[in-house]
């Protein structure tokens, strides 16, 4: 790939990922969303299970079309593209086979579908460059992840906003933080 294209494709991803990561608070809202009410917890992750799943399928075959280097600068685009392709399929499936819980699981189809775990899966799999069936693998561990990670949130979320935690770290930055702490520690034995 030539300097001009590197530039252009990181400067793509770069506004891609700013707008998935920065302006969704890292994706801890869907999280945090899900550890206030933990009844809802495995309709999100079944959800984003699905997207993820669904999604690598739907981009795994769009790369196969994309040779050129040229062509490979519009993958962050063609991942918006089959994420959103999933996203509609989604919602016309439940409006048809279930119209009457439709209102009730469009919020959870909206917070899964643009959660930044499912477009990163999109982008993690695009660059390891794997064969269809360890990207599925890895697109479904991001559902099974993501339900772990929600519910060692909800264990403590009553704690972690309770009146034992000073003011100024009460709520949302408790959280934040208990997720740092919690992902350095996954992380660590990763290694």
């Amino acid at each position: 790939m030539s300097g001009f294209s590197e530039i252009l494709l990181t400067a793509l991803a770069a506004v891609t990922l700013e707008n998935c990561i920065f302006t969704s608070a890292i994706g801890t809202s869907t999280l945090i969303e899900c550890a206030r009410e933990p009844k809802h917890l495995l309709s999100f992750g079944m959800f984003i299970t699905e997207f993820s799943v669904l999604s690598s399928l739907l981009a795994y075959f769009a790369e196969g079309w994309l040779k050129s280097d040229i062509a490979k600068l519009f993958l962050p685009s063609v991942y918006v593209v089959c994420l959103g392709l999933v996203y509609v399929l989604t919602l016309l499936f439940i409006w048809f086979v279930a119209r009457k819980w439709f209102k009730a699981l469009k919020k959870y189809v909206h917070l899964s579908a643009f959660n930044c775990a499912v477009l990163g899966c999109l982008f993690n799999n695009g660059l390891s460059g794997e064969t269809l069936g360890p990207r599925l693998l890895y697109a479904a561990g991001i559902g099974l992840g993501f339900i772990l990670a929600t519910y060692l949130l909800a264990i403590n979320y009553k704690k972690l906003s309770g009146p034992e935690v000073p003011a100024s770290f009460r709520g949302f930055p408790a959280s934040v933080l208990y997720i740092g702490v919690f992902a350095m520690i996954i992380y660590g034995l990763k290694l």
